[in-house]
């Protein structure tokens, strides 16, 4: 069974011939392993190598997203991973770039800094977000047009061109939460208007929707299979919002994304980070394929997720990064029992949660892999 059925089959709640294997975000020091480089070779993930590059004068943006395509290709197909996640090229070249320190760059005149899964911009972040008069954001919001700048698609058209029918792939793009909680101080300003100013969250999120689903229906027309939402409504402590202000403010924007990409033919992943069980109910009903991340270190369980909705929601990872980290080679066969067991033969995709996107532990991980591909084959 070539990889695209396998996962398809998941998405549609059959059985495969066997779990189908994903991984978001496979950090450079992991992948340099498998791809048999240096990490600081790695342009998949690794803006810091962009940045190195840039403050040489030696930006070739079509160069590099090519090399991360190619990236990208061949450790899904070195793993025999199922599921290719690509996520916006590089569009912009900087021209002035220097190194302050470890994972701290200033960039154009911004401090950008690195944490291994996110690059933060905390100054202008905070400034604008201190900036923002909520009238102001209100006459904006409700008559900007979204505008697609074509550059984003560079990766994913290269990806689709080679594995387009043999692997499964998705495209990132979200305007439901994500550009929110992406931003600290723009969530705290959201977190108080949600009282105070709700018509400026409902345009902000209907802007941002309107954006997302512009850039989401040209992935799907460029190959992309699926839409992957990258939202984190909630935190180890719980939701965001509480269910009736999700219901109000988010769920109408999230039930827009599903009916648009759904429309187009593709299937739509929400993946989050954080407790969110009580918001799951209303996920479900807003007709979403699949929950990705079913935050372990959250307290998310992958068993009470599936006995409660396992009948209406692929779910898609749960094994512990810590496990992968920090385990021996028997503690990840082990995680990887109780998700292939607690996931079951229908309606489910392995893959760490939510990512190990700040892992080392490269001979952990290709095991974990390994291991699933062993054990978790079904007979059909």
């Amino acid at each position: 069974m070539k990889s695209w059925e396998r996962v398809a089959r998941a998405l549609q709640h059959e059985t495969p011939d066997r779990v189908p294997i994903y991984e978001m975000h496979i950090p450079p020091r992991i992948a340099g392993v498998v791809l048999g480089k240096d990490s600081s070779q790695v342009m998949l993930h690794n803006p810091e190598e962009f940045f190195r590059l840039a403050a040489g004068g030696r930006v070739d943006l079509d160069r590099i997203n090519r090399q991360v395509a190619e990236e990208l290709v061949s450790l899904c197909k070195k793993l025999r991973i199922d599921w290719v996640r690509v996520v916006g090229a590089y569009t912009y070249a900087p021209k002035e770039v220097v190194r302050l320190g470890e994972g701290r760059w200033l960039v154009d005149g911004h401090l950008l800094v690195w944490s291994g899964e996110t690059l933060w911009d905390p100054q202008l972040l905070w400034d604008v977000a201190n900036a923002l008069d909520a009238d102001e954001l209100l006459r904006y919001c409700r008559s900007a047009k979204p505008e697609v700048d074509p550059r984003v698609f560079d990766v994913l058209r290269r990806v689709v061109r080679d594995v387009k029918g043999d692997y499964f792939v998705s495209f990132d793009t979200d305007g439901t939460w994500g550009p929110i909680v992406s931003s600290p101080p723009l969530l705290r300003r959201v977190l108080v208007w949600v009282y105070k100013r709700p018509d400026v969250v409902e345009a902000l999120i209907d802007y941002y929707t309107r954006v997302a689903i512009a850039y989401g229906e040209c992935a799907i027309d460029e190959g992309a299979d699926a839409i992957q939402l990258c939202v984190d409504y909630g935190n180890k402590n719980g939701p965001w919002l509480s269910p009736q202000m999700f219901r109000r403010f988010v769920k109408p924007a999230l039930v827009r994304h599903v009916n648009a990409f759904k429309r187009k033919g593709a299937f739509v992943v929400l993946h989050s980070d954080g407790n969110i069980a009580p918001l799951l109910p209303d996920i479900v009903d807003a007709g979403v394929d699949a929950y990705q991340g079913i935050d372990v270190l959250a307290g998310m369980s992958l068993a009470e997720v599936k006995r409660r909705y396992g009948d209406e929601l692929c779910l898609v990872g749960n094994v512990d990064p810590r496990v992968i980290e920090f385990g021996t080679p028997e503690d990840v066969e082990r995680e990887v029992d109780r998700c292939l067991r607690e996931g079951g033969r229908e309606g489910y995709v392995l893959s760490a949660s939510a990512n190990v996107s700040v892992c080392t532990n490269a001979r952990n991980f290709i095991h974990m892999i390994e291991y699933a591909k062993k054990r978790g084959v079904f007979s059909l």
